[in-house]
């Protein structure tokens, strides 16, 4: 007399239960069929009794099996999938949830079913049959492909993925089979896909770009390739997308906008420099000869050197402008990190600070750094400044100066910490724009200078900020200026 085999049966069509029950019971074999209708019940039955096989619908009320084959407390139990459809992918997508075949319900008759019963339970007939159905799901080449792919059934659910799309996800394999794609999809996106998968019905290929959001919820462009799949009998069962990641393309297409438009705006600022400096020069020479020429008197003095300030700034502005393309070059000195920010606090008229409480926590042995002094303070200048204007002149401005070792290397960290409006994510991530601002004076080309100025240095800039909270940026020099560029924090 045979060994009793219990084989559990996850199916919520009642025909295809009765079909199942009939079948086993012609055989010579001894099976005991029980059942479960949803998958939450058949994990419940899996865990109250020992079953030697696990038959499972594809669809059930609940899950699908793909999701089911996750639970992997039940990973040892060898697993049959029941599909309407014949489906190389999900074949595909089940062996790598250890699942051992799968049968399509009308192929269910005469000894089919108890022979995939029994080789599934033999382990040794397991191991030779997953051997040789690798040879036909064409996996090598799958898992060797640059791009990402995941083919998708009726239902939107992934069916089977390659390493790549799951890199590109950080996503385990096995964590995006039986998964619906449009929860990897951001929300804006989600019709669009949906258009392009109603278009490929018809039997036409599609091209599109959406972002996908990975498993730590970042934002991924992507460029998909979408095709039909069809049946051996042409009826549409889903489709197969490759993946490609356009992050660096997108980075790419970024810094050649920039270029365009900063060599755009260097050709007509250098075109208009020479105009504007010649007026300046007369001007600078008229106010000298006024300075030697008006008689002595403290108001006089004091209104021409307000105009030769006025004047200065303006040919700073200019070269601003035309060095916007081009690192500038930097005159490097040894000097305290501290002198300069106190010096570059004495360039603050006063009345910027004058209801701002200023919290200093400056190093008692000063930190020695190799900097272009002067423009390592116009970078302090700006940052003090823009912080004021956040904090409409009232609040609280924390500048801190401390050494952190990165990689072996150590930097002085330099934190100006404010207690203003804050800055919006969307503006957040453009605030180093050329020509991005959102005040209502001003071009937008401060804070770009100032992270040419840092980057120079090689050194490295960054910005954190809460709305109606404040905003801090974080400045990091190399100790000693033989080092490589310094990663963000």
């Amino acid at each position: 007399m045979s060994e009793i085999k219990r084989i559990l049966l996850v199916e919520d069509n009642p025909d295809d239960v009765i079909i199942v029950k009939r079948v086993l019971s012609k055989t010579a074999e001894e099976f005991v069929l029980e059942v479960a209708i949803t998958g939450k019940e058949g994990i419940e039955k899996l865990k109250s009794g020992n079953f030697n096989c696990l038959i499972l619908d594809y669809m059930l009320p609940d899950t699908n099996a793909l999701e089911f084959l996750q639970e992997k407390e039940f990973s040892h139990i060898p697993t049959i999938i029941l599909t309407g459809l014949s489906d190389g992918r999900l074949l595909a997508g089940a062996l790598k949830l250890g699942a051992v075949n799968f049968l399509v319900k009308d192929e269910i008759c005469g000894d089919v079913l108890p022979n995939t019963i029994l080789n599934a339970i033999s382990s040794k007939q397991k191991s030779q049959f997953l051997e040789q159905r690798r040879e036909h799901i064409y996996e090598g080449l799958m898992e060797s492909m640059g791009q990402g792919l995941f083919a998708l059934d009726l239902m939107l659910n992934i069916v089977f993925t390659n390493r790549r799309i799951a890199e590109i996800l950080g996503y385990q394999e096995f964590e995006l089979l039986g998964k619906p794609v449009l929860n990897l999809i951001d929300e804006k996106d989600m019709e669009t896909f949906r258009n392009e998968y109603s278009k490929i019905k018809s039997g036409q290929r599609t091209n599109f770009e959406i972002i996908l959001t990975s498993k730590t919820k970042n934002e991924i462009p992507v460029l998909i390739n979408q095709t039909p799949l069809f049946d051996n009998n042409g009826v549409f069962n889903g489709s197969l997308c490759l993946v490609a990641d356009t992050t660096n393309l997108k980075e790419m297409e970024k810094k050649l906008r920039e270029t365009e438009r900063l060599t755009m705006m260097t050709q007509i600022v250098s075109e208009a420099a020479h105009e504007i400096r010649n007026p300046l020069t007369v001007i600078k020479s008229g106010l000298y000869l006024l300075k030697t020429s008006l008689p002595e008197g403290k108001d006089i003095s004091n209104k021409i050197s307000i105009i030769d300030r006025a004047v200065e700034r303006v040919a700073v502005y200019i070269d601003d402008l035309l060095n916007l393309a081009r690192s500038p070059s930097l005159t490097l000195k040894t000097v305290s990190i501290d002198d300069i920010i106190e010096e570059s606090l004495l360039e603050i008229p006063i009345d910027i600070l004058s209801n701002i409480e200023l919290i200093k926590e400056l190093k008692d042995c000063p930190l020695q750094v190799n900097v272009d002094e002067e423009r390592l303070k116009r970078v302090f200048v700006n940052l003090i400044k823009n912080a004021s204007e956040a904090m409409h002149g009232k609040g609280k401005l924390r500048i801190a100066v401390c050494k952190v070792q990165i990689k072996e290397k150590e930097f002085v960290r330099i934190i100006f910490e404010d207690s203003g409006h804050g800055i919006s994510e969307k503006d957040l991530n453009k605030i180093f724009d050329p020509f991005y601002t959102t005040k209502t004076k001003g071009i937008g080309i401060g804070l770009v200078i100032c992270k040419r100025i840092i980057d120079a240095h090689y050194g490295n800039i960054e910005v954190k900020s809460t709305v109606d909270v404040g905003t801090t940026f974080i400045i990091q020099l190399p100790i000693s200026n033989s080092g490589g560029r310094v990663l963000p924090c």
